[in-house]
Formats: structure tokens, C-alpha cells, sequence
């Protein structure tokens, strides 16, 4: 699945020459928490989100004291500058990631968790065309069709053995699966609890299954196949 399978195309952009007022009134207006700042070429050249307006001036009861100018960062700046500038260039982040429609949404996902974003630009020819946002990346797991089993208790013992073994890398030799009527039972012994939970995760994820019965046993001693 790519990007522009689930991406917005209907984008509220704005302009970084307009007012912070008007940047936050568009905000509450369209119920986003960020804003893409495209330039006149049609181009993204920041973002401008919740977290960068934070700061300003206009939520303090009074200015910050003063500190003498020996001490002034050049962080202390930025930081000035943001929460007391007008225009939405002041206070926006300069820089954007960006992916484009046929980026894969498994890496979109992973650059908005490593970077703690909430939405990704998407653009082609330098142009912005879309975003994806968190929302987005949650309809895609909600609507993902259930992995159904084939009928049969056999069909089904040889699907989990399969599944056991490229997800978790569990060998037959490691783990024993049996099915009656639909229910899955599981023995065998694993190195860990955690393991013992994935194998769980993995068969009660799978559908058209009656059950499942952990008999599976714990020992931190290393295992071979």
C-alpha cells in the first residue's frame, strides 16, 4: 500500500507570510493540529503545528524577566522569536519531512513514530499533492481484512505451523500445534513469557479458529532445534 492509496488531497495549506492569529483560527476552523506552509511556487517550505505555538507570549500572565546578554543562547533567540513573532514563518518548523505518493505507508508510519510527528507531507515535483496523517495510518489497521483459515482441522494445524514459523521462527521441533473442532492447543516449551505471549497474539489473530489453549511451558534455558 502506497501513500496515495490513503492520503488527503484536499489540503489545508497556508502561507508563511500570514499572521499566527490566522494560522491558529485555521487550525480550530478545520479541526487540524498542524498546517503544511507552502510558498508561492507551490512548494513546502514548513510546518506549523499545536506544539510550535505552545510557547507564545499571548498564554504567559507576564513577560519572562530579563537575562543579562552574556547569557542569551542562540536557542534563547529561537525561542524568542517564536513565541513573539507575527507571521507564521516565525514560529514554523523549517524542517519538513516529506515523502512522496508512491512511498510505501509502512516507512510513513515508522518515520511519524520515530520522529514523533502526527503528519507527513506528501509531494511530487516539489509540489505538495497530499498529507498522511496518524488518522490515516489507523484507518489502514482498521479496515485490513482478518486472515481467515482454511476449513478443516489439518488445513488449520498446518497454517499455525506455518505462521509459527516465519513470524516467530518456531520450528515443529520447538512447538507442537494441534487441532479438534476448530480449537488450537499449542505445547511445547519456549525460552521465554514474552515468547509464550507472541505465540498467543499470533494464533488468537488468525480467524476462523474455535479457540486456543496455551499449554505451553516456560524455561529460560537456551533451546535448540
Amino acid at each position: 500500500m502506497q501513500a496515495r492509496d490513503i492520503m488527503t488531497t484536499t489540503v489545508v495549506s497556508i502561507s508563511p507570510d500570514v499572521s499566527v492569529r490566522h494560522a491558529v483560527a485555521m487550525m480550530l476552523q478545520n479541526h487540524v493540529s498542524g498546517l503544511p506552509v507552502v510558498d508561492g511556487h507551490g512548494r513546502v517550505c514548513g510546518m506549523v503545528t499545536e506544539g510550535d505555538l505552545l510557547l507564545r507570549r499571548e498564554v504567559r500572565s507576564a513577560p519572562r524577566p530579563a537575562r543579562a546578554p552574556e547569557l542569551i543562547s542562540q536557542i534563547d533567540l529561537e525561542r524568542y522569536i517564536g513565541s513573539n513573532g507575527w507571521c507564521v514563518a516565525d514560529v514554523m518548523s523549517q524542517d519538513v519531512i516529506v515523502a512522496r505518493p508512491d512511498s510505501e505507508v509502512s516507512d510513513i508510519a515508522e518515520s511519524l513514530q520515530v520522529h514523533r510527528i502526527k503528519r507527513l507531507p506528501i509531494v511530487e515535483d516539489e509540489r505538495l499533492v497530499g498529507i498522511v496523517s496518524r488518522r490515516d495510518i489507523l484507518r489502514v489497521i482498521a479496515e485490513a481484512p482478518t486472515t481467515i483459515l482454511p476449513r478443516g482441522d489439518e488445513a488449520i494445524r498446518l497454517a499455525v505451523r506455518t505462521r509459527l514459523r516465519s513470524d516467530l521462527g518456531l520450528t515443529p521441533q520447538r512447538v507442537h500445534v494441534s487441532v479438534r473442532n476448530g480449537q488450537v492447543t499449542v505445547d511445547g516449551q519456549v525460552e521465554s513469557e514474552l515468547k509464550r505471549r507472541a505465540i498467543r497474539v499470533l494464533v488468537e489473530g488468525l480467524g476462523g479458529i474455535a479457540g486456543y489453549k496455551d499449554c505451553l511451558l516456560v524455561s529460560p534455558a537456551h533451546i535448540q532445534d
